[in-house]
Formats: structure tokens, sequence, C-alpha cells
């Protein structure tokens, strides 16, 4: 395990490894930038991860990603506002 994930991870209940401290240790509080944005983790730069070809298998991550990011949740009211004009 790398120091990095000694220092800033955890396993989730699902085995995922997630961050241990929210908000992330690298948001900048007064800016709210990433101070480590050109060297993010995968799972950082794909966040919010909702352009996945398969998204049903993420449902349970996008609806907990929908009540913490408000583009998260945006994307998922127009997915539920075309669902519901079709």
């Amino acid at each position: 395990m790398s120091r990095f994930s000694q220092q800033y991870l955890k396993r989730d209940d699902d085995g995922d490894w997630v961050l241990k401290t929210s908000p992330c240790s690298f948001l900048e509080a007064d800016t709210n930038a990433c101070s480590i944005y050109e060297v993010r983790p995968q799972a950082c730069r794909e966040y919010p991860h909702t352009n996945r070809k398969n998204m049903a298998g993420i449902l349970s991550l996008t609806e907990r990603n929908a009540h913490l990011c408000p583009a998260v949740s945006s994307i998922v009211q127009m997915m539920v506002n075309r669902s519901d004009n079709s």
C-alpha cells in the first residue's frame, strides 16, 4: 500500500477505496479548488462518474453522489425528466 493510500484512503463497506475525510483533504477551503488537480487520482478524474457506459452498475454510487454534488444532481434530474417524457 502506498503512503498516499495509507494516509488518505480507507475501504468502505463495499470494499472500494474512499477518502478518510470529507470534504477532501485536498480541497482548498477558500477557493473550493483541488490543490493536487494536476496529479489527482483516477477516481477524482472520473468524478462524478456520470459518463460510464454501464450506469446501471453504479446506480447506488450515483444516488449517493447526487446528494453531495450539484452536478450529479442536475444530471440525474435530466435523466428523470427524459424518462418521464418518454
